[in-house]
């Protein structure tokens, strides 16, 4: 039934329950209905309030929130039935047997304390990765370098640059710097990117949209600062 079927996703890796120490990351392709994308989509959008209109979501937004009903789904279930279920196989003595099973079959394939020892040349760096070995790509002269880096997939790559941040009363804010992930495969780069505090990375166009936002804050700061004087001078 695949066959022909168009295939959206993954956006993002939904973490397991709170509760639960993360082992592995499992990735599902599922097929749906059009009434399941619209229950799943329903709901995801009913537990945000109905905020933002569906009409003024991205579509990655709008794909996050169906992965994230049925990634939910899954995940409560699987809380529901993990203590009894860990419980039975255990007095039954087949726990071992489970658990030399996800040895094989989800066992890391790099030790996680394994760092990255890069080489660096004339415009270049060696990285090793999981899935293609030893590679040599070009180096940015604004990198910041890959040593001690965690040794990772060829998409994961990412070449950071110097972040700034403002800074108040000791707090920190709006940090920004320079990325480029030049083989990323969900979120493909072909250029480096703005990375800026918790907002998705941007091209010089949507840093651009975003300052000028930051400069109209801060006018409404100084009009509230004004008014908040003139509340102050008016006290008795």
């Amino acid at each position: 039934m695949t066959a022909g079927l168009e295939q959206f996703g993954p956006t993002e890796t939904f973490p397991c329950d709170e509760n639960s120490e993360a082992f592995a990351v499992v990735r599902l392709a599922v097929e749906v209905s059009r009434d399941q994308l619209r229950t799943a989509l329903a709901i995801g959008h009913a537990e945000l309030n109905g905020t933002p209109p569906l009409d003024d979501m991205a579509v990655r937004d709008i794909r996050r929130e169906v992965e994230g009903h049925l990634a939910a789904a899954a995940t409560i279930s699987l809380y529901r039935e993990t203590e009894s279920v860990v419980s039975r196989v255990n007095e039954a003595g087949i726990l071992p047997v489970i658990d030399a099973a996800i040895e094989r079959a989800y066992r890391p394939r790099r030790e996680p304390d394994r760092v990255q020892r890069p080489v660096y040349g004339d415009g270049t760096v060696t990285v090793e990765t999981q899935d293609h070995g030893e590679i040599v790509i070009d180096e940015p002269s604004w990198c910041l370098g890959h040593d001690d880096e965690p040794i990772g997939y060829r998409a994961d790559v990412t070449h950071k640059g110097p972040w700034e941040a403002a800074e108040f009363a000791g707090v920190e804010f709006l940090p920004a710097g320079i990325s480029w992930a030049p083989f990323s495969e969900l979120h493909p780069e072909p250029y480096p990117v703005a990375d800026v505090w918790e907002f998705p990375p941007m091209d010089p166009d949507e840093l651009r949209e975003l300052a000028a936002l930051v400069g109209s804050q801060a006018g409404r700061l100084y009009r509230l600062a004004n008014q908040v004087d003139r509340l102050r001078r008016d006290q008795p």
